[in-house]
């Protein structure tokens, strides 16, 4: 998108929302009191490559937008359980998200009138059906307001976003993915590059215009092992930025892959570990795996609002959640840390609240939570961490988390620490999570209040400190006994881009943590299906023949 048509198309939605309310206004009641538009403009480029061969080359771009139609007033409107649940397919309103990005603006401003008048009629059918439900049902948020009131906010600025060299990552992921023809254990790899330039224009009736565009670019690598034992070892690199030049060139990258099925071969050959409770030594990325699944989706302010969710640490302000010497805060308003860029940082989020920090845990105390523009509290203050996809309401989410450590451990002395727990409880060993790459959790009142975070690699730690590399675990537990057991904390802190999934989507998010060591951890066993050997071999596979040359050839080089 070019300048002129970003300028061109925020004047279209700011007119077309002005037109919208000053018609809808004139209806009976519920009268509508606030409306917004989120314009998600994207171009996206894709390559893949497998082997040494591109699979795929695209580019697209596409244009939908969030209307946010809210019917009765601040104080009282339609949204129910935090708006959690607003994000349902079969409402007539999810055909119309999808707008047209052609050279006029009419064809814009033809979907957005579209979907702004299903939005209404949803939004008055959702008013009724909360007025009903209430006959029946106690309100226990009655005493909070619906939505904050804001001062409005212009901002028009323009950021040139890179230019995509569509040759140069072809050949790029093309040349990384024949490292695998190396390896004839890979059986299945890829290299895939991906580059989105986003473009996001909001304009709501409070009289706000903003503009914003972030540009987002990931490699990835997956690998997948099959053992001689029929055991299969899956494994993906990711790097994932906001600058271009943070990625990895290609001679880096494919060191990557060389040492990744290093670690795959060890992991393969490794003795299975079915089951585990003790001391548990994590290093800084799979550290803040644990921090935001046991924690971070639990002080997400939206969820205090919902009868359906379990609230762990609602009633939990001025007390201790975690160690004296943690601290948590989020603040998306943070573009990079030591030189490394931040995919989870924005200057307004999709409510059009400035990004700020908010401050959760100071010296192990809970002070406050992720807030959006749904009042959480009397005194409400939105914190500006409301966001959502495609047609899923903005919640509140994380965005930049950071947790610190005051007098951290070097990683030796982290390492002494676990050690000294393993003496200290009479086991025979502790488990150290070198890498992990994903989590979930469940934060619903009817579900189980736990955790999972998907190992890589990991060793079991003996008194005298030796290292056994294990496979087929992962880290489980509930979140308070795990953040309660946290003993030590590491000075090195690592950042960790990636991908967070939740009631309103996928979104990025950026965990800057340090190593932390648990008393008391859990692991459980991966699910894992061993696998027949191919029929025939892998067509880069030695054939025995040829190794017997390389034998002779060997043995008359050292003749």
């Amino acid at each position: 998108m070019k300048r002129a048509e970003g300028i061109r198309v925020a004047h279209a939605v700011r007119d077309e929302i002005a037109r919208a309310f000053q018609a809808i206004q004139k209806r009976r009641s519920p009268k509508a009191y606030f409306f917004s538009h989120l314009v998600r403009d994207d171009e996206v480029w894709k390559m893949r490559a497998k082997f040494g061969a591109l699979i795929a080359q695209h580019s697209w771009r596409t244009r939908h937008a969030f209307a946010d139609v809210r019917v009765g007033s601040y104080r009282y409107d339609q949204t129910q359980e935090g708006g959690l649940n607003d994000n349902s397919k079969d409402d007539e309103s999810y055909d119309y998200v999808t707008l047209p990005f052609g050279s006029s603006v009419d064809g814009l401003r033809h979907g957005l009138w579209r979907l702004t008048d299903a939005r209404y009629r949803e939004a008055v059918e959702k008013y009724l059906s909360r007025k009903s439900h209430e006959l029946t049902y106690l309100n226990r948020n009655a005493h909070l307001p619906s939505f904050e009131k804001q001062s409005p906010t212009v901002d028009l600025r323009w950021r040139n976003l890179p230019e995509v060299d569509v040759d140069h990552w072809g050949r790029y992921v093309e040349n990384a993915s024949k490292v695998a023809q190396e390896f004839p254990t890979i059986k299945d790899a890829y290299v895939e590059f991906q580059a989105r330039h986003a473009t996001r224009i909001y304009a709501s009736t409070e009289g706000s215009l903003q503009l914003q565009r972030m540009s987002y670019w990931r490699v990835e690598v997956y690998l997948w092992l099959l053992s001689a034992n029929g055991d299969a070892v899956p494994w993906t690199l990711t790097h994932f930025v906001t600058d271009p030049n943070e990625l990895p060139d290609l001679r880096q990258l494919k060191r990557e892959i060389r040492t990744a099925v290093d670690r795959m071969t060890q992991v393969a050959a490794a003795p299975p570990l079915h089951a585990y409770a003790g001391p548990v030594l994590l290093d800084p990325v799979p550290a803040g795996l644990l921090l935001h699944e046991a924690i971070g989706h639990r002080l997400e302010g939206d969820r205090l609002l919902s009868t359906g969710e379990g609230h762990t640490f609602r009633d939990s302000i001025g007390e201790a959640v975690l160690p004296e010497f943690l601290s948590m805060r989020d603040d998306p308003s943070l573009a990079k840390f030591e030189g490394q860029s931040l995919v989870g940082h924005y200057r307004f989020d999709d409510e059009g609240t400035p990004a700020s920090s908010a401050d959760l845990i100071d010296d192990g105390v809970l002070r406050g939570f992720l807030t959006s523009r749904q009042c959480v509290a009397k005194r409400h203050r939105s914190s500006g961490h409301a966001r959502g996809r495609y047609h899923e309401r903005p919640n509140s989410r994380m965005a930049v988390t950071i947790a610190e450590a005051k007098n951290g451990l070097d990683d030796a002395g982290m390492k002494a620490a676990l050690l000294e727990e393993i003496r200290k409880q009479g086991v025979p060993y502790g488990i150290r999570i070198l890498e992990a790459n994903s989590g979930e959790t469940t934060t619903d009142s009817y579900n189980f209040q736990a955790f999972l975070g998907e190992t890589n690699f990991a060793t079991k730690v003996y008194p005298d400190g030796r290292e056994e590399v294990v496979r087929g675990v992962d880290f489980v537990g509930t979140p308070i006994n795990a953040v309660r057991s946290i003993v030590a904390a590491g000075s090195r802190m690592e950042v960790d881009n990636a991908y967070c999934g939740a009631e309103s989507g996928y979104v990025p998010v950026t965990t800057i943590t340090p190593s932390l060591l648990v008393s008391h951890l859990e692991l459980q066993a991966k699910s894992e299906t061993p696998f027949t050997q191919y029929v025939y071999p892998i067509p880069w596979e030695p054939t025995a023949p040829t190794r017997r040359r390389k034998k002779r050839a060997k043995r008359a080089r050292k003749a």
